[in-house]
């Protein structure tokens, strides 16, 4: 308000201060829902940017529902984007229109109260003028050609907007007027008032009309109250009529303060002529409001010059009819303030919370309620196979014990067979083969040459090593080998190239066995009496202890006689020394005896055979012979060796198959380590998927809350600013 406004009543001051108030309240409401919208299409854009980043390391979708859904995710992220900045720039905008010399432009300068746009008598704005805010506070007040970069200073607006300078625009141009925000109330809200050339300026706006005006918010017809409202005026609102949907519009009957100083007498019969063709235009003609009521809240009789002079404190003393005229025109600004944020409200914002509103629906529907449902049975599916991996590995643990002790079992087992079949092979082969390996060497025998006898006992000897070993790998390695194939075929599934290949190891060193053989190859008689006594010594019954003790229960020894021997002890010794003696004395002495006993013609007769059975053997007792009786002394004397080395290699046989039965054991011992790592490895990844997937339906329940709390946010909005508004 001026200076001038302290002059009026205080109900007009009350009156005055509460149409202020009412329209900053209507204007505020804009910006705070613009505001509120904008902060929740910025939490929107970061819920989808959190949205991309969790789907693409999800890892819950194959490669082409990815890629459908990120898609998806741009597309609504691209929109979000759009709209911000859509919104970023959404004002309320208000249309003036009426024929030249209406009033348009001083309307518009009185309510940014200041003389901004040119206002004189007659057809005076040449085009289309924008005013708006500046984007920036700091920015200067300037005055821009649509399409053109070039910045000119606000005084060159009387000059381009003015129909009387020759360098007036073109009437299709469209000139925006920056100011800054703090210049006018209206600017601070984000409104933007759009002053128009006149309807009856040219036909050829129509486009100019459709591309400029068509967007606005409010439309407000400036008639001229020394008139009526002409046909062209009617002909263009039906056409907005017709291109809008009921749009919001404000008739202004303008300059009502020349009408009623010139018939006084006639000014209510005047007021209510127009009142009646304004209602006829508003309800009959266009249809924008269906009641009278409605209807005659939006026609208004003011004085846009006389409402500037007050503002600008040119007029300290208004008379009555001004003071009512100035109210009456506060009454249009709150009004339309009004009308115009509620409007804005609902063609600026309505759609944007409905585009958020079905952005939200849709991630629910196709995103986030899918990836929920499918997380769900992952993480059923994987609980499932996580309780089965350990199900598997007890009773892997199980297994294991139960087959470790089976094959211990088994090893022992095997090691007691092998050590058996050592024995069995090593006595069968001293005594059955020995002696035929020993009679099948075959090699020239010179018994008289020590030398010869030598080489030939070396060469015996390396032949039975050979023959001996080979026999022994032959009937033993073997079937070891192949119980030891079976042994890996049953426990790993397959016998590997080392057990195929696999040999005893053995070596029999018979020259180091015979190191102390002596072989006698002198002739000794068969029928002799050494031979004799030798053959017949061991059927002697020998003589017992002249006594027998037993023991008794009171610790004494019963003694009881023994039997008288067949030959007297003493009487033992000299017939064993006799006969054993190789002298003639001892065979003399027997003669002479066996001549007593039996007589001279049977020791005749006995005495020539045992002569010719003594010459038969001294011919006999051949190199042949002789070697005959080598190789006997040899096999008796290398089969002493070997059964008494039999427990002892047989024990080295055992050793050797324990140590490949071990390697087995290892290899199986192995192979249950890495299928117990494998497991334990399976059940680790396991345990990392159920916690990324429950980390990742944990934020799918915070996109969920998060996209809840936006989708209450905006039926807040909803039910705040747009559910209300007529």
């Amino acid at each position: 308000m001026c200076d001038s406004d302290s002059g009026e009543s205080t109900s007009s001051a009350s009156s005055l201060i509460s149409l202020r108030s009412s329209s900053s309240s209507g204007l505020s409401e804009f910006v705070d829902a613009k505001i509120e919208l904008q902060d929740i299409y910025q939490d929107l854009d970061k819920f989808i940017s959190s949205l991309m980043i969790t789907v693409e390391g999800s890892n819950l979708l194959d490669e082409a529902e990815e890629q459908q859904q990120m898609e998806q995710l741009r597309c609504f992220s691209s929109k979000v984007q759009a709209i911000e900045k859509v919104m970023s720039r959404d004002r309320m905008k208000v249309a003036f229109f009426g024929r030249t010399s209406n009033g348009k432009s001083a309307v518009i300068n009185a309510l940014l109260h200041d003389r901004i746009l040119p206002s004189a008598m007659g057809h005076t704005t040449s085009c289309f003028c924008l005013v708006q805010a500046t984007a920036d506070e700091e920015d200067p007040e300037h005055v821009r050609v649509e399409q053109e970069n070039l910045h000119l200073e606000l005084g060159a607006l009387k000059e381009l907007a003015s129909a009387h300078s020759p360098r007036a625009m073109k009437p299709s141009t469209l000139l925006h007027v920056n100011m800054p925000r703090s210049r006018c109330r209206l600017l601070d809200y984000d409104v933007v008032l759009l002053d128009t050339p006149g309807v009856d300026v040219t036909a050829q706006l129509d486009d100019c009309l459709d591309r400029y005006c068509m967007d606005a918010d409010v439309f407000i017809l400036v008639l001229n109250a020394e008139s009526t409202i002409s046909r062209v005026e009617q002909q263009f609102f039906k056409d907005v009529a017709s291109k809008l949907s009921r749009p919001n519009l404000f008739i202004l009957n303008n300059r009502w303060d020349m009408a009623s100083s010139q018939e006084p007498e006639m000014e209510l019969q005047v007021r209510d002529q127009h009142i009646e063709r304004c209602l006829k235009l508003l309800i009959e003609d266009l249809g924008v409001y269906s009641t009278v009521e409605q209807a005659r809240r939006r026609i208004y009789h003011v004085s846009a010059l006389e409402a500037l002079q007050l503002r600008n404190g040119c007029n300290q003393n208004p008379t009555v009819p001004t003071q009512e005229r100035y109210l009456e025109f506060q009454r249009f600004e709150t009004d339309f303030s009004n009308c115009l944020a509620h409007s804005a409200l609902k063609t600026k914002f309505e759609q944007h919370l409905l585009s958020a509103l079905d952005i939200l629906a849709q991630l629910e529907a196709t995103l986030i309620g899918p990836l929920t449902s499918k997380l769900g049975q992952l993480l059923k599916e994987t609980g499932e196979e996580a309780n089965k991996l350990y199900a598997e590995i007890n009773d892997q643990g199980l297994r294991v014990v139960q087959r470790k002790e089976e094959l211990e079992d088994q090893v022992e087992k095997l090691c007691e067979e092998a050590q058996a079949m050592g024995q069995q092979v090593l006595r069968d082969q001293i005594t059955r083969v020995l002696p035929s390996a020993v009679r099948s060497f075959s090699q020239p025998f010179h018994p008289q040459m020590v030398r010869q006898l030598g080489h030939y006992q070396r060469s015996l000897s390396a032949h039975l090593e050979v023959l001996l070993t080979d026999e022994i790998l032959e009937r033993l390695s073997i079937p070891l080998q192949v119980k030891l194939s079976q042994l890996e075929l049953e426990v790993q599934g397959k016998p590997n190239e080392e057990t195929l290949n696999w040999q005893l190891i053995y070596g029999l060193d018979c020259q180091s066995l015979m190191g102390d053989f002596q072989p006698d190859l002198r002739f000794r008689f068969s029928w002799g009496l050494a031979a004799f006594w030798q053959r017949f010594h061991g059927k002697l019954s020998l003589p017992a202890n002249s006594v027998q003790e037993r023991k008794l229960l009171n610790g004494h020894k019963e003694v009881t006689p023994a039997a008288a021997p067949l030959i007297n002890p003493s009487q033992l010794e000299i017939i064993a020394s006799l006969l054993k003696s190789d002298g003639s004395l001892g065979a003399l002495l027997l003669s002479g005896i066996a001549v007593r006993s039996v007589g001279w013609r049977v020791m005749l007769i006995v005495g020539s055979l045992l002569g010719s059975m003594y010459l038969y053997e001294l011919l006999s007792w051949t190199p042949s012979a002789q070697e005959r009786s080598f190789k006997s002394q040899y096999t008796e004397h290398l089969q002493r060796h070997l059964r008494a080395r039999v427990q002892q290699t047989a024990t080295g046989f055992e050793l050797q198959f324990k140590q490949q039965l071990g390697k087995v054991q290892n290899s199986w011992t192995d192979e249950v380590r890495l299928m117990g790592m494998d497991l334990n490895s399976k059940i680790l990844k396991l345990r990392e998927r159920l916690n990324s997937m429950q980390e990742l339906q944990l934020k799918l329940k915070e996109f969920r809350s998060k996209g809840n709390m936006l989708a209450i946010r905006l039926r807040e909005f909803q039910e705040l600013y747009l559910a209300s508004r007529v």
